[in-house]
């Protein structure tokens, strides 16, 4: 049946139909709706020529990993047992993580909306970076990139024992029979108010709302569910005890629901091009630290996880000379002065929206380090006081990008970087057309390995 998804869809069609949001669900009855139902099967057929969802995504992956092993002169060897969700977990998990170590195929993309070249030869590449949150089920330990087994669970193998320790931030204590909560009285009331919200459909609406998208996963309307497990990803916060007139209440904090990727950070050129992306389990702050993981790097470097994002993207001898970063007054501020050599020779300004309704007038160095105008070759040359690039693609490529939320949402995270990988790869190819028509001379840069 997969097969014969591919021989209708065409080698490529099959992917292109998630380009517009059709989820897999609506793939399938899409499908239904062309062939299925206007063909009776012989009578000694053993097969129904309807598909379900689960068959079209064994299609798109099947179909993505073969194109993607043909680029690569490989041979695409997948094993004759075991489950089919499980077949293929080990190709994509090659896939993502060398997609993460060596970036998009456009990774070296530079045209002439994203490269200023001057009349004696200088030139000014231009990245802007910017976060959107869509977010996967992970494991409820900050920063934890262990991937869970199944997506209705809170821990990955590894930090499974906290299913036998209270859900309240900061307790050890083991769970009372039945509970998620330790036997404290106050804790015992913080898993009955949980459930009370979790009973009370209209205190939902807003946890609900990134559900309801204008891309919704099945056409078909169905009953939604009101287990607040479905919809809680954050740490709640619970006032217990005391009394309106007299008495303080506690404020307990707790972690009963599943907890969700941070944010999506993506580097994108000018023009539209997305160099690379890539999953923040914590906070999008450039405060968070994580080991560097960049090829021949020595192992105990420790990095911001911005340093660490573009450190890794441009290790290949080619760095952008300017980056645009909504938060890159705290991130020049920790690798200037000798700091980080890496961006000496880089500009990190914040963009132009952000700098002007979002950056306090008062911070100092943000004001003399990361005002674009303090850059000529930021400036466009018409005498109109504009800019030559861009500075908000990013935000607006994050606009496409957070269209697929509600197909992607419940994935685990394997399935979700490679789905996410897949789409930017064949929106990079669309884009590059695009440049190519309106001669912009796509091309990509000549390097040398460091």
């Amino acid at each position: 049946m997969v097969s014969s998804l591919l021989v209708c869809y065409g080698p490529t069609a099959l992917i292109y139909y998630f380009h517009p949001r059709t989820s897999a669900t609506n793939c399938a009855r899409l499908y239904h709706l062309s062939f299925s139902n206007k063909i009776d099967p012989p009578g000694d057929w053993a097969f129904r020529f309807s598909v379900t969802t689960e068959q079209v995504w064994d299609a798109f992956v099947i179909l993505a990993l073969l194109e993607d092993h043909q680029k690569e002169s490989k041979v695409f060897v997948v094993p004759h047992t075991g489950a089919q969700k499980d077949r293929f977990t080990d190709a994509l998990r090659a896939r993502n993580l060398r997609f993460r170590l060596h970036g998009q195929p456009e990774l070296r993309h530079c045209c002439n909306k994203c490269l200023r070249i001057y009349p004696d030869g200088k030139k000014v590449w231009v990245v802007v970076i910017d976060g959107v949150t869509i977010g996967c089920p992970c494991c409820s330990i900050h920063n934890c990139k262990i991937p869970l087994e199944n997506n209705r669970h809170r821990y990955c193998p590894k930090h499974a024992h906290h299913n036998k320790i209270c859900s309240v931030v900061g307790c050890d204590s083991p769970i009372a029979t039945g509970s998620l909560m330790c036997s404290e009285p106050a804790h015992q009331e913080v898993e009955r108010v949980h459930q009370e919200r979790g009973q009370a459909r209209f205190q939902l609406k807003e946890r609900l709302q990134r559900a309801f998208v204008a891309h919704p996963n099945d056409a078909i309307a169905e009953e939604t569910s009101t287990d607040i497990a479905d919809v809680e990803d954050e740490v709640e916060e619970f006032e217990i005890g005391g009394s309106k007139l007299k008495g303080k209440k506690e404020r307990i904090r707790a972690q009963l629901g599943r907890r969700r990727t941070h944010n999506e950070q993506i580097i994108v050129a000018p023009c539209g091009i997305i160099i690379a992306r890539e999953t923040f389990y914590g906070a999008e702050g450039v405060g968070s630290v994580i080991v560097c993981q960049r090829p021949n790097h020595e192992p105990s470097c420790v990095l911001t996880m911005a340093q660490e994002m573009i450190k890794r993207t441009f290790h290949e001898g080619i760095k952008p000379d300017h980056i645009f970063f909504d938060n890159n007054c705290t991130l020049a501020n920790m690798v200037r002065d000798g700091k980080d050599p890496f961006f000496d020779d880089i500009g990190l300004t914040v963009d132009v929206f952000h700098f002007k309704s979002k950056h306090s007038e008062t911070d100092l160095f943000c004001q003399q380090n990361c005002n674009p105008a303090a850059y000529p070759e930021l400036i466009s040359d018409d005498n109109k006081g504009g800019w030559y690039f861009n500075s908000s693609i990013a935000e607006q490529t994050n606009v496409w990008l957070g269209g697929y939320h509600a197909i992607c949402r419940e994935m685990l995270v394997d399935k979700y970087t490679f789905f996410l990988d897949e789409m930017i790869l064949h929106r990079n190819r669309m884009t590059r057309e695009k440049l190519t028509k309106e001669g912009r001379a796509p091309r990509n840069w000549i390097y040398h390995v460091q």
